[in-house]
């Protein structure tokens, strides 16, 4: 008991799934949370319900796969409930199938609601996105989608304009008063909302600036409509990756190696649906070709599947291919996602990999490393920024972050001495290299990761400092303007969904530094004016 209640402690702060399981491996029971530690914290407290302290009781181990989003979780459980049937979960019928939304084959395509039959599939002709899950809120983006890019519910060739069609919801599809073509450009920018990615927050982007610009000109009306519809949009963002539109069986195989151990996890999907989430962990013998070894070895039993699904190609792929494809009697792909919900599912794989590698560390942090292909989990982060007005009352400042935290007792506050007048860019130089320089010849620890407030000047500034010093640590730089992300080792910036726990990370330290450095400066001006 005491050790799952230490799991419990030190699970993610994140939405998922979690599995209790008995001594033989074997689920009892499978529940989701839209926060892991706070959720399965509850299992371990004094006024436990009787059947859920038998629970407990008999469990043996403790699992968790982490989601990106709450929606994907409920998802996820509802699968992995159907895969193992817990004998402590409650088996409903499920009343509320998931919804899609398609767009229709027709001259002047409609959007439908739509949802699968028994047989899993979907009748309506046409592109379909999803799944979503939400009915209340499916209703709410439908309604949007449709305003905002005035898709027909009318009848065509009615011969007279609908009511719509005056309530300025319709192009007037019905009275033939626009062109197929003229249509369809609107029903292109629909389907570019409903795939969402970065067409979807370009869209909203323009959107938010509409809507300012009607605040300020006082269209309030045409403001808190602009609102609403950027609300309902914005729940198209947590499209879910743990149903696919395929309906075939699919692996995904994730496969890290660390100091000589492999890490394996693999998400199984069953027409279409992931079902099931395996581990492996085992000391690597050759690592040249490990995921090829563990491939050959893992379908030997059988169970392949028409595609598999990697992070990178195993040196022997190809011969790999033609022994499962003659094991399955039939075609055998390996293949590497580019992007897409594929590829994703990967990410989230990884994602949970490195949190079962990294014990205790911040889920923002995994993330952080992730995004920036570090090589360790920047557990400590230094950020530096420089403050003056006009010129004047020039300083600097820097504020370490351990494992996710301020550790404001190692702040740093400089007064620039080598340079005169407004010159950020320099200034920046000179602290970073005072920095540095101290601790080098202290012989100190330098920080897993340096980022500076600022774009590609402050940055190179940066950068050469710790040339001159000879030093090689991680150093990006985070810009205000668009929150983007400079890397020396990327042509172009990083940019990182506004929900992103890396970039909230970021943002939490730059925030910090720019605080820091301005009640510095504040206090240093202060005394220049009492002389």
């Amino acid at each position: 008991m005491s050790a799952l209640s230490d799991i419990a402690k030190s699970a993610p702060q994140l939405p998922g799934v979690y599995l209790f399981k008995d001594k033989s491996g074997a689920p009892i029971y499978i529940g989701k949370a839209k926060n892991l530690r706070n959720r399965i914290s509850n299992y371990f407290s004094r006024d436990m319900l009787d059947r859920t302290e038998q629970m407990v009781s008999q469990a043996a181990s403790l699992e968790f796969i982490i989601t990106d989003t709450e929606a994907e979780a409920l998802l996820l459980e509802s699968n992995l409930i159907k895969q193992h049937f817990p004998k402590y979960n409650i088996l409903l019928k499920d009343n509320e199938r998931i919804t899609y939304i398609v767009s229709t084959d027709e001259e002047f395509p409609r959007m439908l609601l739509v949802r699968k039959d028994r047989h899993g599939k979907i009748r309506q002709k046409g592109k379909a996105f999803g799944p979503f899950t939400s009915g209340s809120a499916q209703v709410l983006v439908a309604s949007s989608l449709r305003k905002i890019f005035k898709i027909r519910t009318c009848r065509v060739g009615q011969g007279r304009p609908c009511l719509q069609y005056h309530l300025g919801f319709c192009m007037g599809v019905c009275a033939g008063l626009v062109t197929p073509e003229e249509y369809n450009k609107q029903v292109e920018k629909l389907k570019d909302a409903l795939s969402g990615g970065k067409k979807l927050e370009q869209l909203l982007e323009g959107m938010e600036n509409e809507m300012r610009a009607a605040s300020k000109q006082r269209h309030f009306e045409k403001a808190l409509e602009l609102r609403n519809s950027i609300h309902a949009l914005s729940s198209l963002l947590e499209r879910q990756k743990m149903e696919s539109m395929g309906g075939g069986n699919e692996d995904f195989i994730s496969f890290h190696a660390q100091n000589g151990t492999a890490h394996v996890q693999i998400f199984r999907q069953i027409g279409g649906v992931i079902r099931d989430r395996k581990k492996y962990e085992f000391q690597l013998m050759d690592s040249e070709d490990a995921l090829g070894d563990f491939l050959s070895s893992f379908y030997d039993a059988g169970g392949i599947p028409r595609r598999i699904y990697v992070d990178t190609l195993p040196p022997s792929h190809s011969a790999l291919e033609q022994y499962l494809a003659e094991k399955r009697g039939g075609p055998a792909s390996i293949i590497v996602p580019e992007k897409g919900d594929k590829k994703k599912l990967l990410e989230l794989l990884r994602k949970n990999i490195s949190l079962e590698i990294s014990g205790t560390a911040d889920p923002s942090l995994i993330d952080l490393q992730h995004e920036l292909s570090l090589s360790s989990i920047p557990r400590v982060i230094e950020c530096f920024d420089v403050s003056n007005i006009m010129g004047t009352a020039v300083v600097g400042s820097m504020v370490q972050f351990v494992n996710g935290k301020p550790n404001k007792p190692q702040y740093r506050r400089f007064k620039i001495r080598t340079v005169e007048g407004q010159d950020d860019v320099a200034c920046m130089r000179e602290i970073v290299f005072r920095r540095y320089s101290r601790l080098k010849a202290e012989r100190q620890q330098f920080p897993d990761l340096i980022l500076i407030d600022g774009g590609i000047p402050q940055l190179n500034a940066a950068l050469s400092a710790l040339a001159e010093l000879s030093l090689t640590i991680p150093c990006v730089s985070l810009a205000k303007q668009f929150e983007e992300i400079y890397d020396p080792d990327r042509a172009l910036p990083i940019r990182l969904p506004r929900t992103s726990p890396a970039l909230k990370l970021l943002q939490h330290a730059r925030d910090e530094a720019h605080r820091f450095g301005i009640s510095y400066h504040r206090l240093v001006r202060k005394k220049e004016m009492g002389r």
